[in-house]
């Protein structure tokens, strides 16, 4: 989220300049500003107090009232409250427009700059194409902590000193030093062309010189490099700050990288030749309008596509059928370019030899012909192929079919695999139909390179994931079992973990908890809260409370940013226990779903706590320790809220069903209970990722189950 999130408001402003004020926070009073701020209350002159600023701007906000009036005064947003800005409109004083301008205010106070921008705040008011286009944004901002700054995240501000020696830096906000990989240490002091680089436009940066040297402000987009030499396309406006004398006191830089914005514009405009070229075609012929359907049907169809099957359905399902071919197929190229699979075969000609599965890279092949050249190859027959390749009959059965077509699909500059089709019939693939196979081509090549880099992702996150789950130890008499189901959305993995293990009193240790997040970042903070906690159950002999409550303390200080919640439990053993063949569970909440404890008469336990807080909240925070009978041939049961929460289904309902699966199968192995708790409540496909353990006691006066694996702590 965080990545696409940074993208929206830039995409929302970039194409407009800002105005820029200079406010002393003391003083409450404007004290500079650039020109399109003075457009926005001419008739103020400055020092200017600024809520009076305010009104003759007549800032409103959203709902229409007096910014002035409202819960945050343009003196709080000044101030950073709220730290994402926010949304309001202004009646422009200049011949530019008549109506009202929607704007997004950001405040950003100057505490770490020199003097005399010490004392100073930054207001920085953007226009807004789309003010609804940030709502959505604006909402999950409001309702996370964890992502308070996501809408002023897309933004770095510097200020230079047009007065000094070479208009150096001299303060950048945390953002630019995010943005850039440059420390404010490394950059002020110099001017800020360090980060142009050898693709830098040069009629770029001559717009922005000669914008500068007539104290006007620029508002341009040009290739810039991060400190580590990564490339990044920048969207720049520059303000000329002036005092209350009219005289330039400093610019002020807004930057915000478009990279996405740039390549997204890119394949817009290549998407829009051929949308153009196919109206073209379309008010030509009949035949031209079906093509034109088929290249929406396959950019929509391929939009939906995550894996290189889907892809390859995809274009049986499109292609062939809006072409009247009989059918076709997706290869792939291996990494060393020796040959090409078909992903499916389902879709050849009837009775095609195996053989033709896998096409070698140098065969006498059209397909391999194809990806060679980098260039289609089409046959209006077989004759026409078996013509222009004597040898392909030496190696298999050729697919009895009339026409076919070869498309090679190329991406990033490498060849990825190429489309095969075919006809049941001779057919002549005429030029205008070969321009729209080929944007067929740029599609599928597109879809098929993001599919891989999904596939590879994913792959790489569950193995992560399941890299960091444990392998269940076997005390005796006690039998544990887990499963874990990585969400079908986003990278297979998130923040839900299991452990288990024997402390030296003899002890068994089981904990489940949650990493607020979905993705690698959630899975290395669960990998850290795991190895904390692990350490410190070992590290003295404590109840669980006192465990979680030195976790949450470190957490606090290593890792600020991390939210978990878990459930830490022992299963005891006193020596009266013992004689009474008992087993005692021991355990501390912190912020997650209760545990059930399922009896062997199939009845269901809910160990609902008093509430306390997650980990990460509050280090001094009270933890509490509560303890259970665990009866021979009763379960004791830890989930995460996948198991339970689903979409139309609340939580109590979830435990309700929880409960009902448990009862149902209180007599099935332990192995058989979580195999049906996962396939009656979570399914292959669930929304979120989850996790749940199970500990089951034996009688201690039989012989240890035989699914319970072998005794290895005895």
């Amino acid at each position: 989220m965080t990545e696409a999130a940074a993208l929206t408001l830039p995409a929302v402003a970039h194409d407009f300049p800002a105005a820029v004020l200079l406010v002393d926070t003391d003083a409450g009073a404007v004290v500079f500003v650039n020109d399109l701020a003075r457009q926005l209350a001419p008739g103020l002159e400055l020092p200017a107090d600024l809520e009076a600023w305010s009104r003759e701007a007549q800032l409103q906000v959203v709902s229409g009232g007096p910014l002035g009036d409202s819960s945050t005064p343009l003196a709080s947003i000044v101030a950073g409250d709220p730290s994402t800005g926010r949304q309001v409109s202004a009646a422009l004083q200049s011949g530019a427009s008549t109506a009202r301008e929607a704007l997004w205010a950001i405040g950003m106070p100057l505490h770490e700059a020199p003097e005399p921008l010490r004392a100073r705040s930054l207001l920085v008011l953007l226009p807004l194409r789309f003010p609804e286009a940030i709502a959505d944004d604006q909402a999950a901002a409001a309702a996370s902590r964890a992502h308070r700054s996501v809408l002023s995240s897309g933004l770095a501000i510097a200020i230079s000193d047009p007065t000094a020696d070479d208009d150096h830096l001299v303060w950048v906000s945390r953002s630019f030093e995010q943005l850039t990989g440059h420390t404010s240490a490394e950059v002020l002091g110099r001017n800020c062309r360090f980060l142009q680089g050898p693709d830098t436009d040069p009629d770029a940066v001559a717009r922005v010189r000669e914008g500068l040297a007539a104290d006007r402000t620029v508002s341009v987009t040009l290739l810039n490099y991060r400190h580590d030499g990564s490339a990044f396309y920048n969207h720049l406006v520059v303000s000329a700050v002036f005092d209350a004398a009219g005289r330039l006191s400093h610019r002020v830089a807004v930057l915000s990288d478009v990279t996405g914005q740039v390549l997204a514009a890119h394949e817009r405009d290549a998407a829009r030749a051929e949308a153009d070229r196919a109206r073209r075609a379309e008010v030509a012929a009949e035949d031209a309008r079906r093509f034109g359907r088929l290249l929406l049907s396959l950019s929509e169809a391929l939009t939906a596509t995550t894996t290189v099957e889907q892809v390859a359905a995809a274009i049986t399902d499109v292609v062939a059928t809006e072409l009247g071919a009989a059918g076709g197929g997706l290869l792939l190229a291996d990494t060393h370019r020796q040959h090409l699979d078909f992903v499916t075969l389902e879709e050849m000609p009837p009775g095609t030899d195996a053989a033709w599965s896998r096409i070698g890279w140098d065969a006498d092949a059209p397909v391999a012909v194809a990806v060679r050249s980098r260039q289609p190859v089409y046959y209006p027959d077989r004759d026409a192929l078996l013509a222009a390749h004597p040898t392909i009959t030496d190696q298999a059965d050729v697919p009895v079919m009339g026409a076919s077509a070869n498309l090679p699909l190329v991406a990033g500059g490498e060849v990825a695999g190429a489309v095969f089709l075919y006809w049941d019939r001779s057919y002549v693939v005429l030029e205008h139909q070969q321009d729209v196979l080929a944007a067929v081509a740029r599609y599928t090549a597109q879809a098929v390179q993001r599919a891989q880099l999904l596939t590879e992702r994913r792959t790489a996150a569950e193995v992560l994931q399941r890299s960091l789950l444990t392998r269940l130890p076997e005390p005796d008499h006690l039998e544990l079992r887990a499963r874990y189901v990585p969400a079908a959305v986003d990278e297979h993995v998130g923040g839900d973990w299991y452990d288990a293990f024997v402390l030296p009193d003899g002890s068994t240790t089981v904990v489940i908890g949650d990493v607020a997040g979905h993705d690698l970042a959630a899975a290395a903070r669960m990998g850290q809260l795991r190895g904390l906690l692990r350490a410190y159950a070992f590290d003295r002999a404590e109840p669980p409370s006192e465990v979680v409550a030195r976790l949450d303390r470190a957490v606090t200080v290593l890792h600020p940013d991390t939210l978990a919640t878990l459930v830490m439990a022992r299963v005891e053993q006193t020596e009266a226990d013992r004689q009474a063949g008992l087993r005692r569970v021991r355990w501390t909440n912190a912020g997650h779903l209760p545990p059930i404890i399922l009896h062997a008469d199939g009845s269901t336990e809910v160990l609902t706590t008093v509430p306390e807080l997650l980990v990460g909240l509050q280090p001094a925070a009270a933890r509490s320790d509560h303890d259970h009978v665990l009866l021979p041939g009763s379960t004791f049961l830890l989930f995460t809220d996948g198991v339970v929460e689903h979409r139309g289904r609340s939580i109590d309902d979830g435990l309700t069903d929880l409960r009902g699966v448990l009862s149902r199968h209180a007599t099935a192995s332990l192995q058989d209970l979580l195999h049906q708790v996962v396939a009656e409540l979570v399914g292959s496909s669930p929304d979120d990722d989850c996790a749940v353990l199970a500990v089951r006691a034996h009688p201690e006066d039989r012989p240890r189950p035989t699914e319970a694996g072998p005794n290895r702590l005895a």
